[in-house]
């Protein structure tokens, strides 16, 4: 796949990704399993597993320059997420940096899979006789 379908790809599963885990997060706080003060929380991890699960499918989708993918889709994804904010909550960017940084964990994470996983880079090695 293309550079920019595999990303259009990977940010909308991380996007999908978000709304799901939102709304989990919302039945679970109607429902009294998860206290009013954790939901930062809850709002972090969802923030990284869905970075992770977009730049993941990203970097699966390209096949190639797999780091650079997976950083790619991340930032795409947090500026998906500030025009939300600007579009629906009035451009109130409290706490983006933290937002930013958990992002850039989850992406930073998938990135590090594929080369601990043996796909990042690959060179060619001449044999030596």
């Amino acid at each position: 796949m293309s550079i920019p379908g595999g990303l259009a790809v990977g940010v909308t599963v991380g996007l999908i990704v978000t709304v799901l885990l939102s709304s989990l997060v919302a039945k679970l706080l109607q429902t009294g399993a998860l206290a009013q003060n954790q939901t930062g929380y809850a709002v972090m991890g969802l923030l990284l597993a869905a970075s992770f699960a977009g730049a993941a499918v990203a970097q699966g989708r390209v096949k190639h320059r797999r780091r650079m993918i997976c950083m790619l889709s991340g930032g795409i994804y947090y500026l998906s997420l500030l025009a939300i904010t600007a579009l629906f909550f009035g451009g109130q960017y409290t706490a983006m940096g933290v937002t930013a940084l958990v992002v850039l964990a989850g992406c930073g994470t998938a990135a590090l899979m594929c080369v601990r996983q043996g796909r990042g880079g690959k060179a060619m090695h001449r044999k030596r006789h």
